[in-house]
C-alpha cells in the first residue's frame, strides 16, 4: 500500500512543486466561502483543507458552463492541452465522474474538450475531515472517503493526529512520479497510523448513518406516475432557478448555439437544465414535459432510476449540493423519503 505521511507544510511543499510544471487549483477563502483558486494568485497560507465538498462542483473544470467548440469559416482546431491538478475533491466528487465519463467517453462519441481535460488533470482528493448536514453519500453507495481509486493522490487530515496521511494511486503513472520527485517529503505509514486512518473513517460514517437514518434510496422511481400528487406538492415548491442541476456533480446537460461575428460564425456549448420549460421543448412547439411536476419527477427518474437501470449505478452522489442550493427548500432525502412510503402503498 502507498500510504505516507507528511507534515502540513511538506504538503503544501509538494503542492508547490506540483505548481511548478502544471496550473494547479486549490481551496481558498472567497469572501467567507471556499471556493477553487489559482495556485498563482496565492501563497502556501491562503491554501485551506476543506471539511467537506467545495459549493462549486468539480465538472466545471472538464465541462465548463460555456465553451466555444467550433468556429466557421477558419476552425480552431479543437481543444488546447494544458496540465492542470486540482486539490480538494471529495469521495463524491470521484463518483461523479462514473457518470461523466460515461457519457463523455462514451465509445462510439467521445467529447474531445472533456477527453483531453479529463487526460490532462491530476485528481487530489481527500477525506471529509466533517460531514455536512446535508451529505447522504451513505445513501447511493459511497462514503465521506475515497474507497475505490478514482484519485492520483489522496489526503487524510484527523483531529488527533498532526500529521496528514498521503496515498499514492499505485496505478498512476503520475503519482508514482511525483512520489519518486518528493520522496523526502514522505515517510512510511506505520500500522498505528493506518489505525488512525481507520478510526476516523469510521467515526465519519457513523456520522452518516445517524443523520440519514430517516430514509432510503429505491430505484422504483419509475413506479410512481407523473400525475401523482407527489410530484406536484414538490413542484409547488420549486421556483424552476436551477440551481439543483447548476450545483450538480453529474448533470451534464447542455445546448448548443451559434453566434456570427461579421463575418465568422462560432458555435458555443452551454450547460442545460432539465427543469426548465424549454428544455424538452421540440419544433413545431410540442413539449412533452411541459408541466413543472413532470420534469420535476424527470430529474429524479434519470438521477435514481434510468442510470441505475442502464448503468448499474446512481446519477446521484449524495454531495447534498442540490439541497444547500435550492430556493424552493427541496430536500431530495424528503422526495427520496416520500418515493419509499408511495411504493409501500
Amino acid at each position: 500500500m502507498d500510504v505516507y505521511r507528511t507534515s502540513e507544510s511538506n504538503f503544501l511543499t509538494l503542492l508547490e512543486n506540483i505548481a511548478s510544471n502544471r496550473e494547479l487549483f486549490v481551496p481558498a477563502d472567497d469572501h467567507g466561502e471556499i471556493a477553487y483558486k489559482n495556485w498563482d494568485d496565492l501563497g502556501q497560507s491562503s491554501v485551506q483543507f476543506p471539511k467537506n465538498r467545495i459549493g462549486t462542483p468539480p465538472k466545471v473544470f472538464f465541462f465548463p458552463p460555456k465553451e466555444e467548440v467550433s468556429t466557421f469559416p477558419s476552425d480552431k482546431g479543437g481543444p488546447e492541452r494544458n496540465k492542470r491538478a486540482v486539490f480538494g475533491l471529495k469521495a463524491c466528487d470521484l463518483s461523479a465522474f462514473k457518470v461523466l465519463d460515461r457519457v463523455f467517453l462514451d465509445e462510439e462519441f467521445v467529447d474531445p474538450f472533456y477527453a483531453i481535460r479529463r487526460h490532462d488533470t491530476l485528481l487530489i482528493s481527500s477525506d471529509c475531515y466533517q460531514v455536512s448536514d446535508t451529505c447522504f453519500c451513505n445513501k447511493v453507495g459511497g462514503q465521506p472517503y475515497p474507497e475505490e481509486r478514482g484519485f492520483d493522490l489522496n489526503v487524510t487530515k484527523t483531529p488527533d493526529f498532526e500529521d496528514l496521511i498521503v496515498e499514492f494511486n499505485p496505478d498512476s503513472l503520475e503519482a508514482q512520479e511525483i512520489y519518486e520527485k518528493n520522496s523526502d517529503l514522505f515517510e512510511p505509514a506505520n500500522e498505528k497510523t493506518l489505525e488512525k486512518r481507520t478510526a476516523f473513517r469510521t467515526s465519519r460514517e457513523e456520522k452518516l448513518d445517524e443523520q440519514n437514518s430517516f430514509f432510503e434510496v429505491s430505484e422504483d422511481v419509475s413506479d410512481i406516475p407523473p400525475d401523482d400528487p407527489m410530484w406536484r406538492d414538490f413542484a409547488e415548491k420549486c421556483v424552476e432557478c436551477g440551481a439543483c442541476n447548476l450545483s450538480c456533480p453529474t448533470c451534464h446537460c447542455f445546448q448548443l448555439y451559434e453566434k456570427e461575428e461579421g463575418s465568422s460564425v462560432s458555435r458555443n456549448k452551454v450547460w442545460d437544465s432539465c427543469n426548465f420549460k424549454g428544455y424538452s421543448r421540440v419544433a413545431g412547439g410540442a413539449n412533452p414535459m411541459e408541466s413543472l411536476e413532470s420534469r420535476v419527477r424527470n430529474r429524479f427518474y434519470d438521477k435514481f432510476g434510468r442510470i441505475y437501470e442502464n448503468h448499474g449505478f446512481y446519477g446521484c452522489t449524495g454531495c447534498g449540493r442540490c439541497i444547500d442550493g435550492c430556493m424552493g427548500d427541496i430536500d431530495m432525502r424528503d422526495v427520496l423519503k416520500e418515493v419509499t412510503v408511495e411504493n409501500k402503498n
